[in-house]
Formats: C-alpha cells, structure tokens, sequence
C-alpha cells in the first residue's frame, strides 16, 4: 500500500494507556512545535481511523496497552502490524522489557524501540530522526532482534513438525503427563495395561526427540505457551 502523503507540519499520535506517561510526552512534544495528540481510545480500530484522520508523521505505540471493553488485552504487537499496513511509521516506546515481543513488534512493522526509561531528550532525538528517515535505533540492535524472532519462529515450526508426529491417542498421553498423571494413573484411567502405557510414552519421547517425560512435558507447555 502506498505511504499516505504527509502533512507539512510533523505530527505524532501517542497510543498509550498511561494517562501520565502520555501526557508529559505530549506536554514535552507540543513545547518544541511538534503536533503531539493522544489517541482518546486504544481500541485498534479507533487509533486506525484517529491516524487516519491526523495523518501523523509517526506513531508512538506502546506494547501494553491495557484491556479493551470485555476485559480482553489490547495488544501492541497486531497495532503495530495494522498501523505499518496503513503506511504509517510506527516507533515502540515501551516499559516492556520482554526481548520476544519487542522482536515480534519489529517484524510486524515496527521502525524501532525506546525503553520508556530513557531521558525524555533521547525520546525527542529519536522522533527528530523519524521525521528526517534516519535510523531510530542502533541497526545492528534493530538486526539482532529480529534475528532472534527469526530462530524462535524457525525453532517453533521444527518443533510443531514433531507434535504433528504424534498420534491421537499419544497426544492424549502426553496431555495427562502434563497434567502430572503418573503412567499408573494414565493406564487406570484408559482401561489399558501399564505397559501399553509406557510404550507410548517411548514413543513420544522418540518423536520429541527427548530424553526424560520432564522434558516432554516442558516442550509441551512450551509449544502451547
């Protein structure tokens, strides 16, 4: 989609859920002629139609944007994809320190990331930047993120290949293994022997590609997490 033409004057839309936060950045922004505005509701689509109308130079989005309506979270990440799709410039200023979502941000669309512990200057600086398209952040940082994200999608997919391995009734195995049903209980349950048991339990051990249940059982949780 083509990049919306730009107003002549910069301006920002803050989308953030931290009345404070957000208004001292506006406050900050508007004292040095930027047309700082806050987005008055943080439900996707209204921030969608706010940059929409405002048509801003750059979006300041946080990750952690609170619960919509129904007590559902308000993700930062699909905004961020969403924002990028309409064509607008997006830089993650967050308190979130979880490397995997500010990754997953960047490969959505995100230009860069600020941690909202940095001076108010360097927030300044880096939108200045934004405005002139020059980096907002280190690029190497910025490459080894998504690098990262990168691995862990390449990782999640070798490991979905070898749950896909695993038949219908060796699934269900597993599930009471992660509910920490012992082989006894599991076979009791199934109204087969013990043995059968633990031969199912080699067998997804085998397709896991893991030595022990404990490890089994971390790689399930991990998968469903």
């Amino acid at each position: 989609m083509p990049t919306p033409d730009r107003p002549v004057s910069p301006s920002v839309l803050i989308v953030d859920d931290h009345e404070l936060f957000s208004a001292a950045v506006e406050m900050t922004l508007r004292g040095r002629g930027i047309n700082a505005v806050r987005a008055p509701s943080l439900a996707p689509p209204d921030v969608l139609a706010q940059a929409a109308e405002l048509r801003p130079s750059l979006v300041l989005l946080d990750l952690d944007l609170g619960n919509d309506a129904a007590g559902r979270p308000l993700d930062g990440v699909t905004l961020a994809r969403d924002l990028n799709r309409d064509g607008w410039q997006v830089l993650l200023v967050t308190g979130s320190t979880e490397r995997q979502r500010i990754a997953e941000a960047l490969a959505a669309g995100a230009a860069a990331w600020l941690s909202k512990s940095v001076p108010f200057e360097d927030l300044i600086y880096a939108i200045l930047d934004g405005f002139a398209g020059r980096p907002m952040m280190d690029p190497a940082e910025r490459q080894e993120l998504l690098s990262e994200y990168r691995a862990r999608q390449a990782q999640r997919r070798a490991t979905k290949q070898m749950f896909d391995q695993l038949t219908k009734r060796e699934r269900q195995v597993l599930a009471a293994l992660v509910e920490g049903k012992r082989a006894k209980v599991i076979a009791e349950e199934s109204y087969v022997s013990i043995a059968t048991v633990r031969s199912q339990i080699r067998s997804i051990l085998a397709k896991l590609n893991v030595k022990s249940q404990l490890e089994a059982v971390a790689l399930a949780k991990e998968q469903d997490g």
